[in-house]
């Protein structure tokens, strides 16, 4: 992460390219100050017009090159902080995708947003207000050596000395300060992004509960926090901003004090007194944003150190090996599997054992808590089991990359997530390019025409932010369109009918079946519907499975399953 900071190599020329712009601009600077006071005093001598007119040029040309300079710098400097942001963005979300939901799993939403949006914006002040100005205060200090030892020899070090103790002493005695506040801005901000994002999730809740008021004040609370942490900020950088004036003004009396017995000497001439004042307190351009870099650095490692908290992780699943996934058919089996989330925790699964041949339709049913979704993470290759064996035609499942193992399996969850787009584009999700033909045809298969011919733009109609501007059932009916668009060899559904009625339940589910076709089907669900036609089901309880067999021989045994049968017959009778 370290090194992404400072870019590639085109965002290293960019930076490059700005520091040499922005020590221009203060050059022009100097040059304006100094020839426009060489102007003034001289044309008090009363020379001839021709004496002045070099130093007219001069003042013309320097305040012409130090409006272009700047503008160039600005511009070239955005864009190098802008390509670095860029970069780290897309870094980031490289890192972040393989941790999901595994290690994302426990982390805040708001906290979580505020790492990936605003710890990477407070990013781009590393460029801007920390490397810049210390690059452009080295070039900036050396050309006003060379200048004075030009001029008047002696001010050299003094002036040197100066620019020191402001631009570097002073800094260092701010940054203790600096890293409290640094560090408490970045952490009130994630406070407050976690309580908003809280408040725009459960605003149905707020409202239904009469806890809007409460809530409203706790994230009044939190931004009463952050304000005041960016107070702190703020006097701290105006301490340091005002320090280095007073810097200035002191170096710019001091020159004056050292240089004008050099004039009573005659060892320099008395226009040069002014050019030698202002050419010292332009150079200072360059030095006053120093005192503020400790503050940026801090603000910009704390930040830093958020985000490195997150990636440092390793993903739970990785790929062992590099064994492609076979395009023929597949075969997944599990012997002996169990899984716990924690190393010293209670097993969520113990001894697990299945085989999913090709066209088999294998059910997994239990009540909620019993592990049947933990399992389908494992499946994914989210978590890796722990014990027992996983496999995949017969070899380890762990030999090929989640991303390989992912692409054999259509998948349906009962938490399907629909991104604030189109309805055709949250289906397209699973294929992209897929055939017009293709895509009506799944439209129908999960039962959608309907639907999406009430909407008032048909397919273009938007879904609003998870989806939340359309029903559950509907949800649940796109993400078995993606699911069917995708057609890969594995269909894995985790309460595919979740949010249905029970006639429309039974429907959808025989178009799954139906649509499945020679395809093996993994599903996963609580709901007893539709599980005739099932080839095998596994029946689990605390994480055991305690039942298997076909609907009919289970039903015959009167165990678990046929409880669960019954409980549920007689609450659709209630109903």
């Amino acid at each position: 992460m370290v090194k992404l900071l400072f870019g590639g190599r085109r965002t290293l020329l960019l930076a490059a390219l700005a520091c040499v712009l922005g020590s221009i601009t203060v050059y022009a600077n100097i040059g304006l100050l100094a020839a426009s006071a060489w102007l003034i005093c001289a044309a008090a001598l009363h020379p001839s017009v021709a004496e002045l007119s070099v130093a007219i040029v001069g003042v013309r040309f320097f305040g012409l090159a130090r409006a272009v300079a700047r503008y160039a710098e600005r511009y070239t400097s955005h864009d190098a902080t802008f390509r670095l942001l860029a970069d780290i963005r897309v870094w980031l979300y490289a890192r972040l995708e393989p941790l999901a939901p595994a290690r994302l799993a426990g982390l805040d939403k708001g906290d979580l947003f505020s790492r990936i949006v605003a710890d990477v914006e407070t990013l781009k002040f590393f460029y801007l207000r920390a490397v810049f100005p210390v690059v452009i205060a080295i070039l900036v200090t050396a050309a006003t050596a060379a200048l004075l030892a030009w001029l008047a020899p002696w001010l050299v070090w003094p002036v040197v000395a100066a620019y020191l103790i402001t631009g570097c002493v002073l800094p260092v005695v701010l940054s203790r300060l600096s890293r409290q506040a640094g560090q408490g801005v970045i952490g009130a901000r994630s406070r407050l992004h976690g309580v908003l994002a809280d408040s725009i999730d459960g605003l149905t809740e707020l409202a239904a509960f009469g806890q809007a008021a409460n809530q409203t004040a706790k994230i009044l609370l939190e931004n009463d926090r952050l304000t005041t942490s960016q107070e702190q900020a703020n006097r701290i950088t105006a301490a340091a901003e005002a320090a280095g004036v007073l810097g200035m003004n002191l170096t710019v009396i001091g020159a004056i004090v050292l240089a004008a017995p050099l004039v009573n000497g005659g060892q320099l001439d008395g226009v040069y007194l002014a050019v030698v004042a202002l050419a010292v307190q332009a150079g200072f351009e360059a030095i006053l944003p120093l005192p503020a870099v400790v503050y940026y650095l801090q603000e910009s490692a704390a930040a830093l150190a958020r985000i490195n908290a997150i990636t440092v992780q390793a993903p739970v699943g990785t790929a062992n090996g590099e064994t492609p996934v076979p395009a023929n058919a597949l075969q997944l089996s599990a012997d002996k599997l169990s899984f716990a989330y924690a190393p010293h925790s209670a097993p969520v699964l113990t001894d697990i054992t299945f085989c999913l041949s090709p066209g088999k339709r294998l059910a997994i049913v239990g009540a909620s808590g019993a592990g049947k979704s933990t399992l389908a993470g494992l499946l994914l290759r989210f978590w890796d089991c722990e014990q027992g064996m996983l496999r995949l035609n017969d070899c380890d499942i762990s030999a090929y990359s989640p991303e390989s193992v992912r692409q054999i399996f259509s998948v349906v969850s009962q938490d399907t997530y629909l991104f604030n787009a189109t309805v055709g584009d949250n289906i397209l999700l699973a294929k992209p390019d897929a055939d017009p033909a293709d895509f009506q045809a799944v439209i129908e298969a999960a039962m959608l025409s309907e639907f999406v011919d009430k909407l008032p733009q048909g397919l273009a109609t938007r879904t609003g932010q998870n989806g939340l501007a359309i029903s559950g059932g509907e949800r649940q009916r796109i993400a078995l369109a993606r699911a069917l668009l995708k057609n890969a060899p594995v269909w894995l559904l985790d309460e595919p009918t979740a949010g249905l009625d029970a006639q429309t339940e039974a429907a959808v589910m025989a178009h799954i079946l139906r649509a499945a076709g020679s395809r093996a089907l993994i599903l996963i669900t609580h709901r007893l519907v539709g599980l005739e036609d099932m080839d095998e089901i596994l029946v689990l309880a605390d994480g055991q499975v305690v039942e298997r067999g076909t609907a009919a021989e289970l039903l015959a045994a009167q165990g678990t399953f046929y409880q669960m049968r019954t409980l549920q017959q007689d609450l659709l009778n209630i109903s």
